[in-house]
């Protein structure tokens, strides 16, 4: 059975079913109310759905049992057909004005430029008697005049989408009765999902999956800003698989190497993880493909799915591809050349009908030159093989806010593609775990849309970070493959284009040069996921249509085929690249990649991948973040970079002694990032800051990083090698959990102006009336004083530096926090052109605006202030859009303004004020700075010691208006890092970026260069808030201190004494010690060395000497007192010739003389009395 007829019969038993209920509710026989079935299909395609992108036939047949043909005649002529809701599919708050239908005659098709206002949506409308019944036909046309929902008209189309899409009733109509009904979907395309579709769709198909002997299991890896799940489907042949990959994971990170070796020689058997993620949920086939995907490969998990793929071109495919590269002026580089083949390079002169004026539009080839160009094979993948090698981690709706409302931000309103790396939202930082934690050898993300086809890899630049050798091995001949696949298994979309392969183009000089869509930041997931050694891809598609979606669906099913069958490769580069973070080493292999833009191989390398002088390496050896207060001026930020960087699974070391490099003492307790691990590039491509691109003409995003600068945080960059080596460490393991640090004594608390975390406590003090004074000068100029009892308050609640004292230092009150009005947004609705009436999403323009919401997000939701939308209630304008008109009356009228960018000093240009500027905005710089004239605003910035700044766009103020006050001025210095030509350069050098003018007409404090750029420079906030925060300023702060009562003398210490020590022990002595307070039981709190010592505690103790040498014997009593007590033990006296007899005092010879003596006398003693006798 097909599966319309499936859809038929289980209508009709739905009905049957209803129709019964219905009858025993009201206890009425079953025949008199019942109601015939409407049978309604698409004759032109396999799907009911009612498209807006795409023209088709319907019919719709009811059958009337009993009826006469004269009847049905009459009916057919006085009965009429509704296409109606009662209500629409979203949620009324964000769709106020959804479409709820009308007569089938009068459904008309949107006014755009494509389409004429009133034209009617269906045609050919027509009813006619058959045999039992009768039975409607119609046609619809284009709703919005195009046959895709991508760039074409895009804020408009984009945004009404929503009011039409969903289920309507198809009613046939006589006399206000409803004589037959069916269910009709009214969508963009046939496979189109509403986000509300997608979790339980997920949930569906895993079940199928498991009854189908495979497995899936769907996991809620982390929540969106508007607190909607983030889900990830996970499928493999086993749930081992997942288990097995993570533990498997976890080695080969700490021994890359010894992986490698067990894959060459055969020794474990693994599967590898591919990821597909949709980020722009507005760019409907990225969501709708994936979708697709997981249902035909679950679906057939049993068995296996056809399709076609590019096994080659032919030879008059080769001759085409060279013949079109000429006439359309590119070639391939020397680099890549011999790696690609030209598929899907081929237009054959194709006309775009959706886009006539380009010549890289994807064509819309024949079945006949399909076949002349292109050797193709039809393949018959087998689920359950593929899953024998590979395994898949699927995210939909990465960005489900987006999802929910068919918009491309998320719920603050910020690009996300353009936040991986920064990571200031919730699903950015989801997805970075994901990756991090699972290593797909693999991603693709697809998106919309370009008028060609696009597969990358890119063109240069390239990310330095990135172990690009490696990754271009399999890259190039993957992105073929894919795309290959998908123009072959579509009807329209039958071209695709690859930066890295099509995008170096004839110049005007008769040479080449490339024509930038470079992967040097790492904003966007692939970009990121490179980082960790994935080969990744954004997908382009054209139109967001269904044939976009069948082309992706296939080439994502095939992908898991060709990442199989080179699964050895794939795996085993992105280990040789974690063995090179190990070892630290800078491959020689990558530095060809790094050309000029003349495509002169290695010409940037040193610009790109310049090398320390100390360890001939691009990376250092050590970052080294200290958290001890007195080397750390902003705790609160090195935490959160200690959670990041755990978060990309950076390893992170914790000194456990005291380590001297170079003449800096790290303490105990310093954080270490060791570059010899696998994720070293991940680490350095966040912390790094050397590069300044000079030579290109443009680059696809802004790729600086350099966390420590930006983030605000104190960092040394080690480049000694071994430096650390003979440390001790453990392994952080957790973001440490860092409290309020505070030094000194006294009843008065000076916090400082440091951090995100201070501004957002002085903001929660100042809304709670609580007193805050702004210090005004002195050491601590530019910081925040309060009392003890207001500093309780906040001390646990952020993460702070504070210092207690009782002097006073010269402070004004801050009056207020301030009511903030952020400049520039739209309407909240958008109006039809033709009639004026509203439609659409609540305040689509304004989602869309990211610039905007980052002033938003800065201001309300990151720092606290309050917002208001209205202008006349605002204390102060701040933020870096385009005043409008009454903005700009509001500020000329003496509204405080503080403004920053160009598009702010663009507004001064038409309010009035002599002022020029430069404001190129293409541009980026981190550059060093002075502060001329001394400034609240810049005052704290001057006690740290901080002359950095960043400064997106590029921006100076040429000529200031007269009377202002110069507060920032770039350096003659180099930029440290950025994009920017060297004459601008030279012109932004010494140039002025941010002035203050206060008059009798305006207050305003104005900066050149961005301050809330994607929210990722939050070190210069604080110039800012300074402003906000001065001005407020009131009376002059007092604390009144007590004066204490001095304390007690405490009674003088007794020093706790070992007596009993000879003046010399030698081996063998034996002595007693005594000590001064012995209240310790016999024995207790003596500690020796047994080597030198035996001891006996009859008495006190006794001692008895061992072994020479230094030694010391401790005694603590029970008071916790602590004597120590060294000891040199010598060696035992031992006789020599001529030596002293033991005992005596005197020598052998001695001995001799003095016997001598004693013999002489007393033989002259008995000679004297034997005279005498005689």
């Amino acid at each position: 059975m097909d599966k319309r007829n499936e859809h038929r019969i289980l209508k009709c038993l739905t009905i049957f079913v209803l129709s019964i209920g219905l009858v025993f509710s009201h206890a009425r026989p079953i025949y008199s109310d019942t109601q015939p079935v409407i049978d309604f299909v698409n004759t032109t395609g396999e799907s009911e759905v009612i498209s807006m992108t795409e023209s088709k036939e319907y019919k719709a047949t009811v059958m009337f049992e009993g009826k006469t043909p004269e009847e049905l005649k009459t009916l057919a002529e006085t009965a009429s057909w509704t296409l109606t809701r009662e209500e629409g599919g979203q949620n009324e708050e964000d769709f106020p004005y959804q479409y709820l239908g009308a007569p089938l005659d009068e459904w008309t098709v949107f006014t755009t430029k494509f389409t004429t206002t009133g034209d009617p949506l269906f045609k050919d409308i027509k009813t006619e008697v058959i045999p039992g019944g009768l039975q409607l036909t119609f046609k619809n046309v284009l709703m919005f005049g195009v046959n895709g929902i991508d760039g074409r008209e895009r804020p408009l189309i984009r945004n009404a989408l929503l009011d039409y899409t969903g289920t309507y009733d198809l009613k046939l109509v006589e006399a206000d009765q409803v004589l037959a009904t069916t269910p009709v979907l009214f969508k963009p395309y046939n496979s189109y999902t509403l986000y509300s579709e997608i979790d339980q769709r997920l949930a569906d198909l895993a079940a199928l999956a498991l009854s189908k002997g495979i497995h899936a299991e769907v996991r809620e890896f982390g929540q969106t800003a508007m607190g909607r799940p983030m889900n990830a489907i996970f499928i493999a042949d086993t749930a081992e698989t997942l288990s097995n990959h993570m533990a498997l994971n976890e080695r080969a990170e700490s021994d890359p190497q010894s992986v490698i070796q067990d894959i060459e020689s055969g020794a474990i058997d693994y599967k590898v993880p591919i990821l597909y993620n949709n980020i722009h949920s507005d760019e409907n086939p990225g969501i709708d493909a994936i979708m697709e995907f997981l249902t035909v490969m679950i679906e057939n998990a049993n068995g296996s799915v056809e399709y076609r793929r590019v096994n080659g071109l032919t030879s008059e495919g080769k001759a085409q591809v060279e013949a079109e590269k000429n006439s359309r002026g590119i070639k391939w580089s020397e680099l890549i050349e011999n790696d690609v083949t030209g598929v899907g390079y081929i237009r054959d002169d194709v006309k775009s009908e959706e886009h006539p004026n380009s010549t890289d539009a994807a064509a819309d080839l024949s079945e006949e030159q399909l076949s002349k160009f292109y050797e193709m094979e039809h393949v018959d993948l087998n689920i359950k093989a593929m899953l024998e090698d590979v395994f898949f981690i699927v995210v939909p709706a990465e960005n489900a806010d987006a999802a929910a409302t068919n918009v491309r931000t998320n719920g603050n309103g910020f690009d996300l593609n353009r936040d991986n790396t920064y990571q200031t939202q919730p699903e950015t930082q989801a997805m970075a775990r994901l990756i991090s934690t699972w290593n797909p050898v693999n991603l693709y993300e697809i998106h919309g849309f370009y008028n060609q086809f696009q597969i990358e890899p890119c063109s240069p630049t390239h990310e330095p970070n990135v172990e690009y050798d490696l990754f271009i091995e399999n890259a190039l001949a993957q992105g073929e493959e894919f795309g290959g696949v998908a123009i072959t298994n579509n009807k329209s979309i039958n071209s695709f284009q690859m930066p890295m392969r099509d995008y170096l183009k004839s110049n005007k000089n008769g040479g080449y040069e490339w024509e930038p869509f470079d992967d040097m930041s790492s904003s966007y997931t692939p970009q990121y996921s490179m980082l960790h050694g994935v080969v990744a891809y954004t997908v382009e598609v054209p139109y967001g249509n269904e044939d976009a979606t069948q082309a992706v669906k296939y080439a994502l099913l095939n992908n898991g085929r060709y990442v199989g069958m080179h699964k050895k490769e794939f795996y085993t580069n992105q280990l040789k690249g974690w063995d090179r973070g190990h070892k630290n080493i800078d491959a020689d292999e990558i530095r060809p990649y790094y050309v000029n833009q003349q495509d002169e191989k290695g010409a940037e390398a040193d610009i790109f991948r310049a090398r320390y002088e100390e360890n001939n390496n691009f990376f250092p050896e050590y970052y080294v973040i200290p958290m001890e207060p007195s080397m750390q001026k902003n705790l609160h930020a090195a935490t959160e970079m200690m959670e990041y960087l755990l978060r990309n699974d950076v390893k992170v070391k914790v000194l456990g002694n005291e380590v001297e490099v170079k003449g800096t003492k790290y303490p105990k307790g310093t954080m270490l990032v060791d570059l010899h691990q696998a994720k070293r590039n991940m680490a350095n491509a966040a912390l790094y800051n050397n590069i300044v691109i000079k030579n290109w003409t443009d680059l696809y995003s802004e790729p600086l990083t350099a966390f420590s600068e930006l983030r605000g945080f104190d960092m040394d960059v080690i480049t000694q090698v071994g430096a650390f080596e003979s440390a001790e460490f453990s392994w952080l393991d957790a973001a440490p959990e860092t409290t309020t640090h505070v030094d000194g004594m006294g009843e008065i608390v000076i916090v400082s102006n440091n951090s995100v975390a201070s501004i957002q406590a002085i903001n929660e003090l100042l809304k709670s009336e609580e007193a805050v004074g702004f210090i005004t000068s002195g050491d601590h100029s530019g910081d925040f004083v309060m009392s003890e009892a207001t500093f309780s308050l906040i001390e646990d609640s952020y993460v702070l530096q504070a210092t207690r004292t009782n002097t006073m230092p010269k402070a004004q009150v801050i009056t207020k926090s301030a009511k903030i009005y952020v400049p520039g947004a739209a309407p909240t609705y958008a109006v039809k052109k033709d009639t004026g009436e509203p439609y659409g999403h609540t305040n689509y323009t304004n989602r869309l605006n990211t610039n905007l919401n980052w002033d938003y997000y800065v201001w309300g939701q990151e720092l606290g202030f309050d917002l208001t939308r209205d202008l006349d209630e605002a204390d102060i304008v701040i933020g870096n859009r385009s005043l409008r008109e009454d903005e700009r009356n509001a500020v000329n009228a003496g509204k405080s303004y503080i403004g920053y960018g160009g598009y702010a000093l663009d507004s001064l240009e038409k309010m009035g004020l002599d002022i020029e500027a430069n404001y190129d905005m293409s541009y980026d710089a981190l550059t060093t700075v002075t502060y001329p004239e001394s400034s609240y605003i810049t005052s704290k910035y001057a006690q740290d010691n901080d002359y950095i700044m960043y400064g997106h766009g590029g921006n100076s103020i040429v000529k200031a208006p007269e009377g202002s006050k110069v507060l920032i001025k770039t350096t003659d210095e180099e930029p440290i890092e950025g994009f920017m030509s060297q004459e601008h350069i030279d012109t932004y050098k010494n140039s002025i970026q941010a002035i203050e003018l206060k008059n009798d007409t305006h207050d305003l404090l104005i900066f050149a260069n961005s301050i809330t750029n994607k929210a990722h420079q939050k070190d210069d906030y604080r110039y800012v808030t300074n402003g906000i925060f001065t001005k407020y300023l009131g009376d002059t702060m007092n604390i009144d201190v007590k004066v204490p009562e001095p304390e007690p003398k405490p009674d003088p210490k007794v020093t706790l004494k070992l007596t009993g020590l000879p003046d010399k022990v030698r081996v063998g002595d034996v002595f007693v010690l005594t000590p001064s307070s012995d209240d310790q039981e016999k024995g207790e709190g003596w500690v020796y060395d047994d080597v030198f010592f035996s001891a006996t505690f009859n008495s006190p103790a006794t001692f008895t000497a061992l072994k020479a040498g230094t030694t010391t014997i401790t005694y603590t009593n029970k008071k916790g007192e602590k004597t120590e007590l060294p000891i040199t033990i010598l060696e035992k006296e031992v006789d020599k010739p001529g030596g002293k007899l033991p005992g005596t005092g005197v020598t052998p010879t001695q001995t001799a003389i003095y016997v001598g003596i004693g013999v002489v006398l007393i033989g002259g003693v008995f000679y004297w009395f034997s005279k005498k006798k005689k």
